[in-house]
């Protein structure tokens, strides 16, 4: 049976510690007996707890803490090995290679930094952060060229955006302002954020001209929702980074951020939990809306990860709808599962099956969502047997896809 355990990890994600707001003290005094009464009846709760728990010892010779910390242990050895992997004999990061790995790995370099205290781990990511600031300032606009794309009218530009644009920006904003002494570089990057094209009805351009600056199409046509959260997680996490850096700076990037958030994102959500592909509600009949669903989920998450300010009942509610979404319509189509496919919003272009051989990265995705959302037991199993196929070594997108997610979850437990 699948349970759903609110541990530390749960809470520090997503604050979903259930207290009242605004809360305050019982102004009434308790009646000497009734503490009384309470304390005989904890006693004689807790000598029966005793009791049933000697009686069966086999229950508890493998406790929910004994899983956990066995699957850490697992994950950490796991990411170790990888992170080794891409270091060099002089401790310098070899090489990477696709439109997030860079960033990505600079995110999970840091995390596992903060994790284990190994400075090698800090100093790779340092080096990952600068080389992407030296690379967005090579540009014009501080956007990263992604690949070719024709325009509506058949113009080819080379285009460039989120999420990577997100991506990449959040994770090197995290470890500058934790190392301190970086304003300008963090003043920087939100600068580009705020100069990114934007329509004032709540969202951001899909994909720009990385030379020219102008949106791929005309910034009126409703974003792509994957893509707008992307830039709303890492200017939603920039602005407490320049806040007394920059303070209008700050103030234009929330205005931004709430808005896309709360008037686009969460109205757009589904009664069951889903986003569709575009703020439009248009599937597009290629695309694995699934896998867009899960990446816009882990985009929230990340926000709430990173700027606590975030984790507040209405996001929490929307986030929650979609980890439970998550959990009962993703996860049993899942290795290791072999459930049915997800009827009721998948196109022809949404995988039946998330096998391992053939995506590996929707396994990483879905394991920190579950985990982020309490669902630790089902979680567990989709990750692990996502770490027996870990792409160890590996410097390209594969590599970024499963180091990056599993920092994060290694980090909140």
């Amino acid at each position: 049976m699948l349970t759903r355990r609110r541990g530390f990890f749960c809470l520090l994600w997503t604050g979903r510690a259930r207290y009242p707001e605004n809360a305050e003290p019982s102004k009434k005094h308790k009646k000497p007996h009734s503490t009384m009464h309470t304390t005989r009846r904890i006693a004689t709760t807790g000598a029966l707890v005793l009791a049933s728990l000697a009686a069966r010892p086999t229950a508890i010779a493998q406790t929910p803490s004994d899983s956990m910390q066995a699957f850490k242990a697992k994950l950490q050895t796991t990411l170790t090995r990888h992170l080794d992997k891409l270091l060099s004999d002089d401790g310098s990061v070899v090489s990477l290679k696709g439109k997030t790995a860079d960033g990505s790995g600079a995110l999970a370099f840091y995390l596992m930094f903060e994790i284990t205290g190994e400075q090698k781990f800090r100093k790779a990511a340092l080096s990952l952060a600068d080389q992407v600031l030296k690379d967005m300032r090579a540009t014009k606009f501080g956007v990263l060229p992604i690949k070719e794309k024709d325009k509506p009218g058949g113009e080819k530009i080379i285009g460039g955006g989120p999420p990577a644009l997100g991506a990449y920006t959040a994770g090197v904003a995290h470890i500058l302002h934790k190392e301190g002494g970086r304003n300008e570089d963090l003043k920087y990057i939100a600068t580009v954020l705020d100069r990114y094209p934007w329509n004032e009805e709540g969202w951001w351009a899909s994909t720009i001209d990385v030379a020219t600056g102008e949106p791929k199409v005309p910034v009126t046509k409703p974003s792509i929702i994957n893509k707008t959260a992307a830039i709303a997680m890492s200017a939603g996490i920039v602005i407490a980074y320049v806040r007394d850096i920059d303070p209008d700076l700050s103030w234009r990037l929330k205005q931004k951020t709430d808005k896309c958030i709360y008037t686009q994102i969460i109205p757009a959500q589904e009664a069951d939990g889903f986003w569709h592909y575009s703020l439009s509600d248009n599937d597009p009949m290629d695309k694995d809306v699934l896998g867009y669903f899960m990446l816009t989920t882990k985009e929230l998450m990340d926000l709430q990860k990173f700027n606590p300010a975030y984790r507040e009942a209405k996001l929490n509610a929307v986030v929650q709808k979609a980890q439970a979404f998550a959990l009962k319509r993703i996860a049993p189509m899942t290795d290791p599962n072999s459930g049915p496919p997800c009827a009721e919003h998948a196109t022809p272009g949404t995988p039946s099956h998330y096998s391992l051989k053939d995506d590996s990265k929707r396994s990483f995705q879905l394991g920190l969502i579950l985990i982020g959302g309490g669902y630790t037991d089902e979680g567990i199993k989709i990750m692990k047997a996502a770490l027996d196929q870990f792409p160890i070594g590996n410097a390209g997108q594969d590599g970024a896809h499963a180091a990056e997610p599993s920092a994060l979850i290694l980090s909140g437990l």
